[in-house]
């Protein structure tokens, strides 16, 4: 009796035991990446799997039949005409050239910021590459588009309708599952409400003031309910850091140059690494040969007429200063704002206000900051 017991009890475990094993596994279902541009007049930026890339909005388009060069970032291919983006754009030859800023290139050539977007930081594609041995590497993507208006929606889905192209000897294929569009500087509009709630300011009304490469732009945003709310943007377009750079430029000469001529990219340059003076003086250095010039005072020279001679700058600045007198904070981003001496001349325009916030990495942080 006991045997029949123990068999029935073994019996019993292994039918348990069996009917665990055969319950159907749950799956998670693969979410489909996200990738943010923000097709800036002077850099074309993006945000990818937690990565961020950005590249000098420069095209180079080249006829059927021309040999383009593998092994470079940001250079592939269409159907039978090569395309090359940012630097490398600059460093080779031949065919047309494309710029973010003029003809209107921001949507016409809106396939291929994206594709530039893939292939300047090309990890993703290598990654989906290795999944398929042999043909088009398809993929699927959720798009978010910053800075293009939305108006022009039948122009944007088709640009994005059919994205096919040739990266390191590779062909592609991106499939655009949905896309959506932001206002320019919208993920600074997300940070700064993320800031406003950690340091427990209940503001019902904040503004984000975005100087980028091409465009000075102040958008007001409503913070009362669920996302920020823009509303009344005023742009300022061909005030951005290029601008100063060409003010800059105008300055350079003056005084005791040397002799020496100062090229537009060397100023750039200099720009983009000038510092502040312990004692509150600029400095920005240019290399020639095996000496260098701080010609800081000129960088300074060039901002009060930056400031002072486009228009649009001197009353959106003016409306900032009203803004900051009704006790509303205003939130600096884009990449003007990482160099610290734009960052202290405008912080010096506006009154030194303590209301007036940079927040992290600013040249970044309108794509990254979107939750």
């Amino acid at each position: 009796m006991s045997q029949t017991l123990n068999g029935t009890a073994n019996a019993q475990t292994t039918d348990t035991t069996a009917l665990k094993n055969t319950k159907p596994k749950t799956t998670r279902k693969l979410k489909t990446p996200e990738l943010f541009i923000d097709g800036g007049s002077s850099h074309t930026k993006s945000y990818l799997e937690k990565i961020a890339g950005s590249y000098q909005s420069i095209c180079r388009e080249f006829p059927k039949g021309h040999d383009i060069p593998t092994g470079y970032l940001g250079v592939f291919q269409i159907g039978d005409k090569g395309y090359a983006v940012g630097e490398s754009a600059l460093s080779l030859s031949g065919g047309k050239l494309h710029e973010g800023y003029s003809d209107d290139n921001k949507i016409k050539l809106l396939a291929i910021w994206i594709i530039g977007a893939l292939t300047t930081h090309p990890n993703f594609l290598f990654k989906k590459a290795k999944k398929v041995k042999l043909g088009v590497v398809e993929i699927d993507l959720k798009l978010s588009l910053l800075s293009l208006s939305s108006h022009r929606k039948k122009e944007i889905e088709k640009a994005i309708n059919n994205i096919q192209f040739t990266f390191d000897d590779r062909e592609f294929k991106i499939n655009i599952t949905e896309y959506k569009l932001y206002p320019e500087g919208y993920g600074a509009a997300c940070a700064a409400k993320r800031w406003l709630k950690s340091n427990d300011h209940k503001d019902a009304k904040f503004h984000v003031l975005d100087l980028g490469g091409g465009t000075f732009t102040h958008t007001p945003y409503s913070n009362l309910n669920g996302v920020p709310r823009a509303s009344n943007q005023k742009s300022v377009s061909g005030a951005g850091v290029m601008a100063i750079t060409e003010f800059f430029a105008n300055e350079a000469p003056k005084g005791d140059t040397g002799g020496n001529i100062y090229h537009f990219s060397r100023l750039k340059e200099a720009l983009e690494t000038s510092t502040i003076n312990e004692d509150g003086t600029y400095s920005s250095v240019v290399i020639f040969g095996d000496g260098e010039t701080d010609i800081g005072d000129r960088l300074h020279s060039g901002l009060e007429a930056w400031a002072r001679e486009i228009v649009g700058v001197r009353e959106l600045l003016r409306d900032i200063r009203q803004v900051l007198r009704k006790n509303e904070r205003v939130f600096l981003t884009g990449g003007g704002f990482s160099v610290p001496t734009i960052q202290t001349f405008i912080a010096n325009y506006l009154g030194n206000s303590e209301n007036v916030i940079l927040l992290d990495t600013p040249e970044s942080i309108n794509i990254t900051g979107i939750k």
